[in-house]
């Protein structure tokens, strides 16, 4: 349900005292929306024909306002368990490098409206885009950090900071975006007020450096007993933190009403490519949207997570919390997660939760000792997309696969 922060996901489980070195390959992805289903979306992405049946399906979903959300994160890490650092024992220094990118979206049911029936329905009344916001940050991160498994009374903490390299960035905010079309058809009036930035065009693919910044992830965890069992408080907060994109970045501020009737033509035989020339798609938006050159920072989407876990006996562990994304166009996640321990060496969880970048929320996971220390995770914390693409919108995945070393 990538419910812990970056730090916890490393060292899931205890380091153990036999182990010095820890090395990881992870990947996870998540895509989730309130409105657009699997199938829709896949469609969309893949560029398959949509037809009228499949667009009237997610119209009856969305809502006044829909959100869309997804995130791709894989990296390889070390951790060294030290012998002593602050006069503090049971401390690992860990390294870890990740590429990764975020997105989301989110937009008015009159913007669906529009995108995917055209505007001919709102002849003589105003489709209705305000509030539209769209974001995507695509980066790389290399981190170091420090993570203790015990300290006062056992408890658990973890600190890291990261440098980030920017590859590429957009983001648009409309907080009045109103498009009216006449009663004849004859013209339409845009009146908006919007931002919009954008990394380096030219600039692309994972080697681009468009822009520098850092981050910081921090972790805490208490474990206490109950009358139930053993239990455990986690606190994390990851990638607080931001990027500063360089000047070759575009930027626009704008506050305008733009008015469009069309191209005139006063006879076929004075046809000449400077008729079109005015109305080409770079000339119709440099009209709307005048981009200007220069730097600006991005704050990360950053993810608080809060969670209570109790070990009921040595066969069921309960975990109960909230997820939440700062920057992000997120609603509060909450989950409730079963932990079926089979034996020492395997367990299976499920999960459901409400919120996020969707509603429901169902996955199912699983953790595997597989001896000569190699352990794997997988799973899943949205299965409904693959089950029920036609009618559900989460999937997401995640692997880990880690080799203790003595």
């Amino acid at each position: 349900m990538l419910a812990d922060a970056q730090i916890s996901a490393i060292f899931s489980d205890e380091f153990p005292d036999s182990t010095k070195t820890r090395v990881g390959l992870t990947a996870d992805y998540g895509l989730n929306a309130t409105a657009l289903t699997s199938q829709f979306v896949s469609k969309f992405y893949k560029g398959g024909f949509i037809d009228k049946g499949l667009k009237d399906q997610v119209l009856n979903r969305t809502k006044n306002m829909n959100t869309i959300g997804a995130d791709l994160n894989y990296g390889v890490y070390v951790g060294i368990k030290l012998d002593s650092i602050f006069h503090k024992k049971n401390v690992s220094l860990f390294f870890s490098m990740r590429d990764r990118a975020h997105f989301d979206a989110r937009y008015s049911k009159d913007f669906y409206k529009v995108g995917f029936y055209g505007n001919a329905a709102y002849a003589g009344q105003v489709a209705d885009f305000n509030d539209f916001n769209l974001n995507y940050l695509r980066y790389q991160q290399l981190q170091v950090g420090l993570f203790s498994s015990k300290y006062d009374s056992a408890a658990r903490w973890g600190i890291a900071v990261s440098l980030l390299k920017g590859e590429q960035y957009a983001s648009i905010f409309a907080q009045k975006a109103e498009l009216y079309t006449s009663e004849d058809g004859t013209y339409i009036d845009f009146n908006t007020n919007m931002q919009v930035a954008q990394s380096d065009t030219a600039n692309k693919g994972i080697g681009a450096f468009n822009g520098m910044g850092a981050s910081v992830d921090i972790y805490f965890e208490a474990p206490f007993k109950t009358r139930f069992g053993n239990a455990k408080l986690r606190v994390s907060i990851a990638d607080i933190g931001a990027i500063k994109f360089n000047n070759k970045s575009l930027f626009l501020n704008q506050d305008s009403l733009f008015h469009y009737d069309g191209f005139h033509v006063n006879s076929v035989y004075d046809l000449q490519d400077s008729t079109f020339a005015s109305t080409s798609q770079d000339s119709i938006i440099n009209s709307v949207a005048p981009f200007k050159n220069q730097s600006f920072s991005v704050t990360l989407p950053s993810v608080l997570n809060l969670s209570y876990e109790i070990q009921f006996n040595e066969h069921f562990l309960l975990v109960e919390g909230i997820r939440y994304v700062f920057n992000g166009n997120y609603n509060l996640l909450a989950y409730v997660k079963g932990n079926f321990i089979i034996n020492p060496k395997f367990t299976i969880s499920a999960t459901v939760g409400y919120g996020g970048y969707g509603k429901f929320n169902y996955g199912l996971g699983a953790f595997a000792n597989l001896g000569k220390g190699f352990i794997i995770y997988a799973g899943s914390s949205n299965l409904e997309g693959f089950i029920t693409p036609k009618k559900a919108s989460g999937q997401a995945a995640y692997i880990s696969l880690v080799k203790n070393f003595r």
